[in-house]
């Protein structure tokens, strides 16, 4: 049988016989822990954590009004019920405990039913104190997860908190956006003006709560994603709006697939774009329940506790996270294929190797593969930022085919008006026949034992040919293995 805890009173009293009343009172119900002066109180706050205090008022040096108000001034803790224990009776000495924070009043000499009475009321209120801090704890927890932006903004439009879903909307992380202005940093230029008013109105009440409506966000990669917003305001106890709470929702997909399907009514002939809105939705409708799926797994791995129910829904997981992958690659090819050029502009190659190389840091550590990059300085190049996909799709390829306790090697060899970048991996190798029509979608080599759709190395053949540069395979001339190469021009 389990025991259950019991509350702890601290009392504070110079007088030693009234210390020991009170714990003759309370010992049979709580556990009680006693202090001599106001400097021994404060000290037993910190490292007793009570759950009530019963504080004397007149002791020397630092009277209880100065200790009660050290504790609710000075001390960042959760709400503890403070009972000031006095033999003191005027108004004025009351209205000089409610300023310090006194939540209750006994008169001396105390009699136990009174102080029982006092206690065990004030210990409820504690009770629902710390129930509703746990609760609003577990709401920002539980917002994490939902699929849609919530943030709140103060009257200035600056942000104040945002949720994690949010977060990764917008590509950044939580901590590098909180505080910043919401219409400056995120709203595009030629809406600002709009939005502010809306918000203006929202605050001063002439826009309708329950109303939405429509504006884009610039994400973290520069890309202009739109959203619905339903809004409203946040007031304190008397009224006065403080803050405003936003709940938003990504419609950029919808919108796109509306338009496209307008296009579609009106040119049924016209196939590629046939093609792309069929892409489109697809993405979008598989995407929103496979997050949503991800997202619930993930808190019942949080709160269940049988181990064969909670390897079951890693299983689920796991699983989830593959068809994720799988539909935002297929999504991404099929969005690099209806495109015809791309801009270009100066990179470092060797900038791009080392972030590709940090994102497999932790796989790369748990199979102890050493990662060998014999190259130091920069090497600019002109070039897409998204030739960094393609680093990352070859090195994935090196290190997911390559033995554990073995080497991967990544190079970058001058080649003229040009760089050639090598992932030289000791994996298996491919044979001849099949060097080419590994980079042909959904074509992988071995299926039985690697896991993956094949996908990776097709979108990097769509981005090199973008690129207007070669792309290739040979077999690794230290040994066993392959030699993945691509290259690209050098910036001048």
């Amino acid at each position: 049988m389990t025991s259950v805890a019991r509350h702890k009173i601290l009392v504070v009293d110079d007088e030693v016989l009234n210390v020991e009343l009170m714990r003759a009172y309370l010992d049979s119900d709580y556990d009680v822990i006693s202090a001599y002066n106001g400097k021994d109180a404060l000290e037993k706050v910190k490292t007793e954590s009570p759950d009530l205090i019963l504080l004397d008022v007149m002791m020397p040096e630092m009277n209880g009004y100065e200790v009660c108000r050290v504790i609710r001034n000075d001390y960042r803790m959760d709400f503890i019920p403070i009972i000031m224990v006095t033999a003191l009776s005027s108004r004025d000495d009351h209205n000089k405990g409610i300023e310090a924070g006194a939540d209750d009043f006994l008169k001396k000499p105390v009699g136990k039913f009174e102080l029982d009475k006092k206690i065990s009321s004030l210990l409820r209120i504690k009770l629902q104190h710390d129930n509703l801090l746990s609760d609003l704890k577990k709401a920002y927890g539980y917002l994490d997860y939902v699929g849609v932006l919530i943030a709140v903004l103060d009257k200035d439009c600056n942000l104040v908190h945002i949720n994690k879903k949010g977060a990764d909307f917008l590509e950044y992380k939580k901590d590098r956006i909180v505080n910043t202005n919401w219409i400056s940093s995120f709203v595009p230029e030629n809406y600002a003006e709009h939005v502010r008013g809306t918000y203006d109105d929202l605050i001063k009440g002439t826009m309708k709560i329950d109303e939405y409506h429509e504006y884009p966000l610039i994400v973290g990669s520069g890309e202009e994603r739109y959203f619905m917003w339903y809004d409203s305001v946040l007031r304190d106890e008397e009224g006065t709006v403080i803050n405003i709470l936003i709940s938003g929702e990504d419609i950029t997909e919808r919108r796109k697939a509306e338009i496209k399907l307008q296009d579609y009514a009106h040119q049924l002939e016209r196939s590629n774009e046939l093609k792309d809105l069929f892409t489109d939705i697809l993405r979008h409708d598989l995407l929103n329940p496979a997050g949503l799926i991800r997202s619930f797994t993930e808190i019942l791995i949080d709160i269940e506790m049988d181990e064969r129910k909670k390897h079951i829904i890693n299983n689920i997981n796991e699983s989830t996270l593959k068809l994720i992958d799988l539909i935002e690659g297929a999504a991404h090819l099929a969005k690099l294929e209806s495109m015809d050029e791309i801009g270009f502009v100066r990179v470092d190659l060797a900038s791009f190797l080392r972030n590709s190389i940090e994102n497999f840091a932790l796989e790369i550590e748990n199979r102890s593969i050493d990662i060998d990059t014999p190259f130091e300085g920069a090497y600019p190049a002109i070039a897409n930022p998204m030739m960094e996909r393609v680093f990352t799709n070859l090195l994935s390829n090196a290190v997911k085919y390559t033995a554990d306790d073995s080497k991967v090697k990544v190079m970058i060899d001058d080649s003229g008006d040009k760089w050639k970048v090598s992932f030289i991996d000791q994996g298996e190798g491919i044979p001849d026949k099949d060097k080419m029509a590994v980079f042909e979608r959904f074509k992988r080599l071995h299926k039985e034992n690697i896991r993956g759709s094949g996908i990776g190395l097709a979108i990097v053949k769509r981005i090199v040919d973008l690129h207007n540069e070669e792309v290739g395979v040979t077999d690794n001339p230290d040994g066993h293995g392959s030699v993945f190469w691509v290259t690209l021009k050098k910036a001048q």
